[in-house]
């Protein structure tokens, strides 16, 4: 099963539960409000009833008190309070008339005579018979005195719940009017319209499910229109293509995934070219050893060179050269893979500076280079002592290298903050502010005049940017005030 067809079902799955709840809930609320409507209506129709039950109370004994209300009730026409209690129930106890020889026009009386005052008896037509259905009786409904004594109506039995009514004379309870609450649905009438409301609910379930449905299919849709792109974008890249984008202006997490797949393209396209630029680096910096030693091999096995000290010596310095880089090769794939082991202790790095210039400054002098140095002394760093002056080595014969002669480096060691900093500068030849940002990429060589001049494979800086991060520290080169390069290291200050 495909993921747009899982993920539409599970739409209307969830659609489905959510409305099947609702509309169970809605009804229950419904039914229970029904019942309390029926019986709020109830309360009113007792209340209109008492005016016409009081009316004929009155009409018997006007000066009766509390305690004459039984008897004064026993005094009213049974009949006429039944009558006046059976028929009093305009909402759902409707007589129904019964013809009986109607004459052919209705007396007067029933179309348009005014409504019948309180007290007034409801009086039909000789040839007019009310009668009630069973089902449409409605509430039972009894009349008692205040004593608790049944006058008319019906029975109610007191030991359930029931509506009562306190009927009040000259300020005084003479009886009461008494009913039992509906607690469910019995009537013909209030069964059509609860089957009416059920049928109706169903159809509006339906309804809203196949709206969800419809949503839910082009949400589905609408969703995995971007999952597809990433799909087609992870795609592309298993199969080393890494060329393709998915550009986007989504602002949401997708959008967000697909710029990251983006980013991991373009990286992953940068390290195979890196790769690719690797080998052939390698394979140039041992091809021209090679190369060299195998002319001056068949030379000398042609004869027309004489095996002497200075072709051995000639011989022996590009083995070092291969040596030297397959050294760097080996130190640097352990430094990227964290092979390289180091053994922290405190360490005076103004010291160990100040040595290593003192042991160059022939070279530099040799080589026609001026040699400035300020060191502020007894600065600490936790360090290990011989990748340090690895460091110190490969910074001071890189600026050897790649500074013409007659020429200058200035060497300034100092404490910022809570860092030592390391500022080696040196005269022209000189970088640009971009390839600066490249002199730290293993075997990068540039275009222009700091070409490689020695036996130099360009691994020399990438070697002293991984021993600075091994020491927590930073290491960064730009343009040189001097004219020359301008490299920085900051290793983090030894509290003493």
């Amino acid at each position: 099963m495909q993921i747009s067809q899982k993920l539409f079902l599970a739409f209307v799955g969830l659609t489905s539960i959510v409305l099947i709840a609702t509309l169970s809930l809605a009804r229950w609320s419904f039914d229970q409000g029904f019942l309390d409507f029926i019986n709020n209506l109830e309360q009113e129709r007792l209340a209109s009833l008492s005016i016409d039950v009081m009316t004929l109370y009155a009409a018997s004994s006007p000066s009766a008190n509390s305690d004459q209300s039984t008897d004064v009730w026993r005094s009213v026409n049974k009949s006429t309070l039944n009558q006046v209690i059976t028929t009093h129930s305009p909402f759902y106890r409707q007589p129904k008339l019964t013809n009986i020889g109607a004459p052919k026009k209705p007396p007067p009386r029933l179309s348009g005579s005014p409504p019948r005052q309180p007290g007034e008896l409801q009086r039909f037509p000789p040839h007019v018979r009310p009668h009630f259905d069973e089902q449409d009786l409605g509430l039972p409904t009894g009349l008692y005195s205040a004593d608790n004594v049944h006058i008319a109506g019906d029975i109610i039995d007191d030991s359930i719940d029931i509506i009562s009514l306190p009927l009040k004379f000259n300020q005084q309870i003479v009886g009461y009017l008494i009913s039992s609450p509906i607690r469910e649905n019995q009537s013909s009438s209030a069964t059509a319209f609860a089957q009416q409301q059920r049928w109706t609910s169903i159809g509006i379930g339906l309804v809203c499910l196949l709206l969800a449905s419809a949503l839910a299919w082009w949400l589905s849709r609408f969703l995995l229109v971007p999952v597809k792109h990433v799909m087609q974008g992870i795609t592309h890249l298993s199969e080393g293509d890494y060329e393709q984008r998915l550009a986007t202006t989504r602002a949401d997490e997708l959008g967000q995934l697909m710029v990251n797949i983006d980013h991991l393209a373009m990286t992953l396209a940068k390290n195979r070219s890196a790769k690719n630029r690797w080998l052939a680096d390698i394979s140039h910096e041992l091809r021209t050893p090679l190369s060299i030693l195998c002319g001056e091999i068949d030379s000398i096995k042609a004869g027309i060179r004489a095996f002497d000290q200075h072709q051995l010596h000639s011989i022996e310095q590009e083995v070092l050269r291969m040596k030297h880089l397959v050294d760097d090769l080996y130190e640097l794939s352990l430094s990227d893979v964290g092979g390289l082991r180091y053994h922290f202790k405190p360490h005076n790095i103004s010291e160990s500076l100040d040595s290593m210039l003192a042991t160059l400054s022939t070279s530099m002098q040799d080589k026609g280079l001026t040699l400035t140095h300020q060191i502020t002394p007894m600065l600490f760093v936790s360090a290990d002592v011989r990748r340090l002056e690895q460091l110190f080595m490969n910074l001071f014969m890189n600026a050897m290298v790649y500074t013409d002669s007659p020429g200058q480096i200035d060497v300034q060691l100092a404490q910022q903050d809570n860092v030592v900093c390391l500022t080696l500068n040196d005269t022209k030849p000189s970088a640009t502010e971009a390839e600066c940002e490249h002199l730290f990429e293993p075997l990068y060589r540039q275009d222009a005049a700091r070409t490689r001049r020695g036996s130099g494979a360009g691994l020399g800086l990438t070697i002293c940017k991984n021993i600075v991060e091994a020491h927590n520290g930073k290491i960064s080169a730009m343009p040189s005030p001097m004219g020359g390069l301008c490299i920085k290291v900051q290793l983090p200050l030894l509290r003493k």
